[in-house]
């Protein structure tokens, strides 16, 4: 890649768009490391707690569905700003909650406001990057989420040793609120919007069979990755009886390695010609972590190492599956993007649910085969989604 063309990359929307990633994110996996305290605190079981990270999924997916239309009405600036600023009132909200209810409340429209900023960040990406240089660009949209359990959820951990989870969430809602400001600054006005013409009859275009595959590799991705971002703090503590302070450290690797897995895919994606083989192979490699890290009885030292391996290999499958959704025709792509959150959603409630399940059951075998099973049929979902629509 010559200087030239790297130079047309639009870095001041990478930037803003990286850190809304990380602060969307960062509203619902900032709670991982503090799902125990919080069942005490608010009088319910773990599996409850299941249901509000489920529910913020399905608010994620809903709005996300209709972020097309949306932007072809107000514009994505507006919807950029506004859900970041909604996101941050949420958590505020969820640290002044006294009862489950308000949390649960605060969990779905903070969920509804992320799923805005993700299909609107992802839309305007995706028109504005040309397809040569997708995958790079996913993969820093991508990284901003790796990001948040890099330095989120660590700090998180750390920080709410001291000052619990509902200062945790005043923090994240601060922070949130920054790069709303941010973004206000940074995205010019009258950017990318989605056409009237293409809003109309888009959906039912942009639902080909393959494009179809692909949505469906994109849930089976997300349970695998939800289950283990969701609940890797909880199995910790559980199984190697990690406390708050000793969390932060190996929590911090797992999620580097995914970072790294993300900038490592976005920079293959755009030298390989076949995006479903590389999306496949990443695929079935994740599906052997996953079996490697649950199954055996390993110390923490072996269990913190094949987390390692599975984000970083995870990591690296996100850009390719998302160059091959980008790569549709213009006038479909900000919907092919929107419903592919709304799919993601759906494998985050899953993995929730599911997870919830499994780890209230102490089940980590049963895990690590669920995953290394959904992965395995998301690799036969990529390579049949191989042949990429076009206009």
């Amino acid at each position: 890649m010559t200087k030239s063309t790297a130079a047309v990359l639009p870095l001041g929307l990478l930037a803003v768009g990286g850190a809304g990633m990380f602060m969307s994110s960062s509203i619902g996996t900032g709670r991982a490391p503090f799902l125990l305290q919080m069942a005490r605190d608010l009088d319910v079981d773990i599996v409850v707690l299941s249901h509000m990270l489920a529910g913020s999924s399905v608010a994620v997916g809903v709005s996300s569905f209709f972020t097309g239309p949306l932007a072809g009405r107000l514009g994505r600036r507006g919807l950029l700003v506004g859900a970041l600023v909604v996101m941050a009132a949420m958590m505020a909200g969820s640290a002044a909650a006294w009862a489950y209810w308000q949390v649960l409340v605060a969990a779905v429209v903070g969920g509804l406001a992320s799923g805005i900023f993700m299909g609107s960040i992802y839309g305007e990406v995706g028109d504005r990057v040309s397809d040569s240089q997708r995958g790079r660009a996913m993969g820093w949209l991508i990284g901003g989420q790796s990001l948040a359990l890099l330095i989120g959820v660590p700090m998180a951990s750390w920080i709410g040793a001291f000052i619990g989870w509902r200062g945790v969430s005043l923090v994240i809602g601060g922070g949130t609120a920054v790069v709303a400001g941010a973004t206000a600054l940074l995205v010019q006005r009258g950017g990318t919007t989605t056409r009237a013409g293409a809003l109309r009859g888009g959906m039912l275009a942009a639902l080909g069979p393959h494009v179809l595959a692909l949505l469906g590799a994109s849930i089976t991705e997300r349970i695998c990755f939800g289950m283990l971002a969701t609940y890797f703090a909880t199995y910790l503590q559980l199984a190697h009886h990690l406390t708050l302070v000793q969390l932060p450290v190996p929590l911090m690797l797992v999620a580097g390695c995914n970072f790294l897995g993300n900038l490592l895919g976005g920079r293959v994606t755009d030298r390989v010609a076949n995006r479903p083989l590389l999306y496949s192979v990443a695929a079935t490699s994740t599906a052997a972590a996953a079996v490697a890290l649950f199954v055996p009885p390993w110390g923490i030292t072996a269990a913190v190492a094949w987390a390692c391996v599975f984000m970083l290999i995870n990591g690296a499958s996100r850009p390719p599956l998302f160059a091959l959704l980008s790569g549709v025709s213009p006038q479909v792509r900000a919907t092919v993007l929107g419903i592919n959150i709304s799919c993601a959603s759906v494998g985050w409630m899953t993995s929730a649910l599911l997870g919830g399940l499994l780890v209230a059951a102490e089940a980590w075998a049963t895990m690590g085969w669920v995953a290394a099973a959904l992965s395995l049929t998301g690799a036969a979902l990529a390579w049949f989604g191989r042949a990429r629509p076009q206009e």
